[in-house]
């Protein structure tokens, strides 16, 4: 019988109780592996974000005093490792000290590949890659930002896996009602960077122009109160329903409410944005920015509609354009969305990632 592979995890981000959408993704790709009898045998994690700098401080502390014993004590086939650049100081620390040991895998995540660059933490990055047996990045767009970044990478050292991918039981196309104002949602953090003030901005032109619409926002963010004076400001505050955090078994009704879904980020860093292959599992089409990871799934007027990212006229216009749609050519660029997100299934995902992790280690 086939031995279990037993791997250790190491991320930064991952759910608590009070912040459960902190790092979904690497809890979900867990679990992915688990139902295919992969073993976690050890575990250093930060749950929850912590917002201010003392709280940060003594969390990274317990979390890199937790690496370091798992990284000599514990029993395992593999490193995985959620985000370099705030993992590579424990790592660059420990391939100093010891020899490694066991295959090194690195999953990055937006920051890693954007910010890194020119900073002093990228020495360690090129530290720790130079040790590495296989990078995952989310999307095509961020292996082709890894190799001209760090060009002593091999292109066969970096796999592209969507972050967990989608998982289609948890997120399905339910009996879509046809609304008689329609419905428009985003679901996001309330962050710089994030597009939802474009977003409201878009919302205003609609208003003056006595377009009817209904909007709803889900997300937390260190921008809540400015977003929430803007939509007061601008008096679409009775057009808008703010749901704040929105558990991940709930998203599902919520994908499925609206008529379509705006993902308005300006972020480089968006690697992928799984919530829009969320809503688009639902048959929900997307309008969003054309940046990023959401360039290599949306097609313009296919499953979706793309926008210069920051560019409120144009973000409008496609608003405006889809709202104008028939409902035959709503449900057409649903079901086209639906196809996409398919391709992006998280059990199809994760055993095409469990597939290159058996290779790893049949390697070292």
């Amino acid at each position: 019988m086939e031995s279990k592979m037993k791997i250790f995890l190491i991320s930064n981000m991952y759910p608590s109780s009070k912040d459960s959408l902190f790092g979904v993704f690497v809890r979900n790709f867990r679990l992915q592996l688990e139902k295919m009898g992969v073993v976690f045998s050890a575990v250093s994690v930060i749950k929850g974000k912590r917002s201010n700098t003392i709280g940060k401080a003594i969390s990274y502390f317990g979390y890199y005093c937790s690496i370091c014993y798992n990284f000599i004590f514990k029993s395992y086939d593999l490193i995985y490792v959620h985000f370099m650049s705030h993992n590579a100081p424990a790592l660059a620390f420990l391939f100093f000290l010891f020899k490694k040991r066991k295959p090194l895998v690195i999953n990055v995540h937006g920051d890693d590949v954007t910010h890194s660059k020119g900073r002093k933490i990228d020495i360690l990055n090129k530290y720790v890659l130079k040790k590495v047996d296989l990078v995952v990045t989310p999307s095509d767009y961020f292996k082709d930002m890894m190799l001209h970044n760090y060009p002593f990478l091999a292109n066969e050292q970096i796999f592209t896996s969507p972050s967990g991918g989608v998982d289609a039981k948890r997120f399905y196309p339910m009996a879509k009602t046809i609304h008689e104002i329609p419905i428009l949602g985003m679901v996001s953090r309330i962050d710089e960077g994030k597009g939802w003030d474009d977003f409201l901005t878009a919302l205003k032109t609609l208003k003056e122009k006595n377009i009817p619409f209904k909007a709803i926002i889900a997300g937390q963010g260190l921008q809540e109160t400015e977003m929430k004076t803007m939509m007061h400001d601008f008096g679409i505050k009775e057009n808008v329903e703010f749901l704040g955090l929105v558990k991940q078994e709930q998203l599902v009704h919520l994908y499925n409410k609206m008529d379509v879904m705006v993902f308005p980020t300006k972020r480089e860093a968006e690697s992928l944005g799984l919530v829009g292959l969320e809503a688009m599992s639902c048959k929900t089409p997307v309008i969003g920015g054309d940046i990023a990871g959401l360039k290599t799934y949306i097609k313009d007027t296919k499953n979706g509609m793309l926008f210069q990212p920051g560019n409120v006229s144009e973000l409008t216009s496609c608003i405006e354009k889809y709202l104008n749609f028939s409902q035959e050519e709503r449900e057409k660029m649903g079901n086209a969305a639906f196809k996409t997100a398919e391709q992006y299934e998280s059990g199809y995902v994760s055993k095409k990632l469990l597939e290159q992790l058996k290779k790893v280690c049949i390697r070292n």
